[in-house]
């Protein structure tokens, strides 16, 4: 009497825990994903989100040209000043005192017109050539609030964040990668975020 064949186990085929993997790897990345969005999702974490997610690293030499623009802006405010406008204005009166004395042949007139218009334009061109106090001023002085680069404090307080927030983590990782520096800004969005998200 033959003895039956013991019966041996069918190996999973890759057909069958194909799908098994790959759903646990797609619930696995859904649940770090920055773009799931939780049920709780209100317009205000949404708006944090998207601002955390459009976030753009600004290099050294971007910020200084910025700031370099606001300085010669404000340098340009304080050359042509109140004093610049009133010799600017008295330059034309001048002229006009000189220009009166010629045609009715006074000769003190004409003088004065000419010597009122001569220190006039010097004042004037003195006023305008000179530096100004903004133009002095070192060019982080002009760095928006946001552009202040981050503290000690600031880059304590963000990796304190994103070890207690997964999905912050994962978007931070990138800004330590970047060679762009880390800002006052960047630390600004990722608090609202947090606030966001706790309601």
């Amino acid at each position: 009497m033959t003895r039956p064949a013991p019966s041996r186990a069918i190996p999973a085929t890759p057909a069958a825990t194909g799908p098994v993997r790959q759903a646990d790897t797609v619930a696995s990345l859904k649940a770090f994903s920055l773009y799931a969005m939780p049920g709780s999702e209100t317009a205000t974490s949404l708006a944090a989100r998207r601002a955390l997610m459009s976030r753009k690293g600004v290099s050294v030499e971007e910020i200084s040209v910025r700031a370099r623009e606001r300085r010669r802006a404000a340098s340009q405010i304080q050359r042509f000043d109140r004093r610049a406008r009133l010799l600017a204005l008295l330059v034309p009166a001048a002229a006009a005192l000189a220009w009166v004395g010629s045609i009715q042949n006074s000769l003190p007139t004409l003088l004065t017109g000419y010597v009122v218009l001569a220190l006039a334009a010097v004042a004037l061109l003195a006023r305008l050539t000179r530096t100004p106090d903004a133009a002095r001023l070192p060019l982080e002085q002009y760095y928006l609030p946001d552009e202040q680069l981050a503290s000690a404090e600031d880059i304590t307080l963000l990796r304190r964040l994103a070890q207690q927030d997964p999905e912050l983590d994962a978007v931070t990782t990138a800004w330590w990668r970047s060679t762009a520096p880390i800002r006052k800004g960047d630390i600004r969005l990722a608090l609202d975020f947090q606030r966001a998200k706790r309601g």
